[in-house]
Order: C-alpha cells, then structure tokens, then sequence
C-alpha cells in the first residue's frame, strides 16, 4: 500500500488517531490524500457563504424545490400550467445537502433554459415557474406559502438577479467540468494538475469578458446594458429601484469580481500545493506526504523543458528523494534503487525526442507493456508505477455505497455477502446496458439449475 485517499472527515484523516495515522504506523511510506473531489466542493463552500448574490440565487433555488417537494398539488398546477402554455417542465433539483455541485449546475439550467431553437422570448420553465409563483402570492391561504411565493416572484423578475444566474451557470459550467473529472477513476496526479491551472485560469477570465458561446452572452444579446425593462421568455424583467439609482451593491460587474475572487481565493486554499508556482516548492529538508505529491510531478511530460541541456538534469532532486521515501517499497519490488538516477536521464531523453506528443496513458502504457522500453527502463518505471496507482479520489468508494444502499434494500435485506459483491461489481465495473450481450446469462440460465428450466411452462 502506498496511498490512502479520503474525505477530509477527522476519522479518516486525523493526525492522530485517523485510519490514516493508524496505517501510517506500519507504513510510514503512505501518502494520504484528502480526495480531491471533495476539495474542490468544500473550495466552492467561500463563494456559497460569502458571496450575497449566489447565496440570493442558493434561496430561491432552495424554496423553488420546497415549495414543489412537498406539495403535490403545487407539482400538479405547475404541471397543468406548462400544459396550457405548449411547453415541458422539468421538476425544481434540489441544492441543499449532500450535493455534488454537477447536481447544483443542473438545477440553476433547468430554471432559466431557454427554449429549443433560437426563439429565446418564448415561454419556457422559468415563465412556468414565475407565473405559478405569482399566482400562489395571490391565491394561497397560507401565509408561508404566500410570503414564499411573493419572495421568488420578484426575484425572478428582476434583471440582475437573471444575469447574475446567467454568469453563475457560466461558473458552474467551468466548476462542472473538472468536478466530474475529478470522480472519475483513471485520473492520474498529472492530468488532474494541468486540469486545476486550466480552470484557475478559465475563471480568472469570466470577469474580464462573458464565456464565448456562453449564457451570459446569450442573455446580453436579449438585454441591452442600461434597459430598465426587457423581455426574458415572454416575461417583463426589470431594474429595481436601487439598481436604477446604480448603487455599488447592484452593480453586475463588482458582483462578479467577488464571485471570482471567491472562487479563486478557495481553490488556492485547498489545493496549494498543486496549484503553486515552482519557486514555491515545499520545504526539502523535511519530507512530508505533500512535498511527495508534489515531487511526482516531476513525471509531467508537458513541464519538462525543450532545451537537452536543462532536460538532463531536470527532475533529478525529486527522483532521487521519491526513491528515498519509496526505498522499502521499491526494493521489496525488486528496483535496483541505484540504477533510477541512469535511467530517468535516458527516459527524459527518449521520451522528449520520440513520444513527445503522446498523451500520458498511452505513454507510460507503452513504456510498461512494449519492448525495449520496459526492460531498458525497468527500474525508474517502478516509480511510474507508483504514481499511476496513487488513489487521489474516493468517489469511487462512494458510488459503491450508494449502490450497496440500492441493492440491499428493505425487500432485499436477506441477500448473502457474495451476491451482494457481484452485483456491486457488476453495477459499477460491468459494461454499459447498451453493450450487454444477455444471451450469454440466458444460456447459462438454461443450462445451470437443480431442475430442467420451463420458461414456457404457462404458454403450455
């Protein structure tokens, strides 16, 4: 074992008494990585709680949700409403809880979408919505639902708040991208780097011009900069007072700022040692588990330099103190741990001349599997080894949970150990419904069995 990967839970990560100090004391050699997943959720938590507007669109997203979650009469007049206005409403996603931010992203869509074609005034979900909301403010008898309906109301008709939901799903469409890469399995240490510096930078952007092609550039093609009124899905949206006084708090663009640097501001914190510049380098002289992390980055063929003579003794530092915190690892493996330092100056070589342009699966797939590549560099490749195996998520492990809680429900609650494994297997490693060959288990149905199978046996 020479990684653990976890949420940031003190039971798993304590310095202490964490599973991952327990395992540290019969492998002081394991790197223990806070998922990075999870890191980026808890990055976005800076702009949800300090930013006004996207806590503003957070609410109204939240009490969309709760007035139709608990009221099916609610559901069913929203429902009748779309009918008589021609178009498909989509049931309000929740945003509070345990929700990764795709889950979010998705809810903020599925209100303000536009309708299909480029008829972007006609009536959609988010007209559906507003037009209930108004009317509930009108006709409930309940104060709560009343007071909560007018609330929405008049944020959905106003020109900023829509804009700033325009800008956030722009964000969110950012955010989103790395969110779901980063849950997926085969992301190696490398690639999840060079995708933090892409989307660092890609929201660095977005207060300096809208997104091309983005949603924010679509609602200011609708809406003229300076209209006090304009048409949004056939609705009438429009400035409130403050924004008409043009009050430093309505201002869209400082609004933006924040949320940017908010934004940025939370991924420094949680992934400063990914994201720093190389002259910031973790202290040497005392080897931790970060330091390490950042050590294997050394294997990033992109950073490597174009000029040979730099390339030689590029990485060579990092390699020799991956080795020494690696050593047991290595030499139970049977690395000569003398012969890494030869080999990595003529693997930097080879690589840059030869396969510069290969993408990293393929290249280090290539230098494990083909000859002479794996023979030649037998040795500095068990270190390639260790990084390609380096847990750095553990959505993984989640989404087996949340499939043991589907399986092993309350009317399946006597299923056996070993059933329950394979069918977890086979839900979350097996091939898509789409590429199942079922006549293969038909087969093996029909022919396994205490008795002859009768399927037929009623049509008899």
């Amino acid at each position: 074992m020479i990684g653990f990967s976890a949420d940031g839970a003190s039971v798993n990560l304590g310095k202490n008494t964490g599973v991952a100090a327990k395992l540290k004391e019969d492998a002081p050699w394991l790197i223990d990585i806070h998922c990075l997943a999870h890191r980026l959720e808890l990055a976005f938590l800076e702009l949800q709680r300090y930013c006004a507007s996207v806590e503003k669109i957070y609410e109204v997203l939240h009490l969309t949700w709760k007035t139709y979650h608990f009221s099916p009469k609610s559901t069913r007049e929203l429902k009748a409403l779309a009918d008589t206005m021609g178009i498909n409403v989509l049931k309000p996603g929740q945003v509070t809880g345990t929700r990764w931010l795709p889950h979010v992203s998705r809810a903020l869509k599925s209100l303000i979408k536009p309708p299909k074609g480029d008829h972007h005034n006609d009536p959609s979900q988010y007209a559906a919505v507003l037009q209930h909301m108004e009317h509930l403010a009108s006709t409930s008898q309940k104060a709560d639902i009343k007071g909560r309906a007018k609330y929405i109301a008049a944020a959905m008709k106003d020109i900023h708040f829509l804009a700033f939901c325009h800008f956030l799903v722009d964000l969110f469409s950012i955010l989103e991208t790395v969110s779901l890469r980063f849950q997926q399995n085969d992301l190696i240490l490398p690639s999840a780097v060079s995708l933090l510096r892409e989307t660092y930078a890609k929201v660095s952007l977005l207060p300096k011009r809208a997104a091309p092609g983005g949603w924010l550039e679509s609602f200011e093609k609708l809406v003229k900069k300076g209209d006090d009124k304009a048409l949004f899905q056939g609705v009438t949206v429009a400035r409130s007072r403050q924004q008409k006084r043009g009050k430093e708090s309505s201002d869209l663009q400082s609004e933006m700022e924040v949320a940017v640097k908010l934004c940025k501001q939370g991924l420094q914190e949680r992934f400063t040692n990914l994201l720093g510049a190389s002259s910031e380098k973790p202290n040497k002289e005392k080897s931790t588990a970060s330091s390490i992390v950042y050590d294997m980055l050394v294997f990033n063929v992109d950073a490597w330099p174009n000029d040979m003579d730099s390339l030689v003794d590029f990485g060579s530092d990092e390699v020799a103190h991956l080795v020494t915190w690696f050593r047991p690892v290595l030499e139970s493996g049977g690395c000569r741990v003398e012969a890494v330092s030869r080999e990595w100056e003529s693997l930097k070589v080879m690589v840059k001349t030869h396969f510069q342009d290969m993408a990293y699966s393929r290249l280090w797939s290539t230098m494990l599997t083909k000859d002479p590549y794996k023979s030649d560099y037998e040795n500095v490749l068990h270190l390639v080894v260790l990084l390609l195996v380096l847990p750095i998520s553990s959505t993984q492990c989640e989404r087996a949970f949340s499939t043991q809680y589907r399986i092993k429900s309350a009317t399946r609650s006597c299923l056996e150990t070993e059933t329950i494994e394979d069918l977890i297997r086979i839900s979350s490693q097996g091939p898509p419904m789409a590429e199942f060959v079922s006549s293969q288990a038909v087969e093996l149905w029909f022919s396994t069995g205490q008795r002859p199978r009768r399927p037929f046996f009623k049509d008899q």
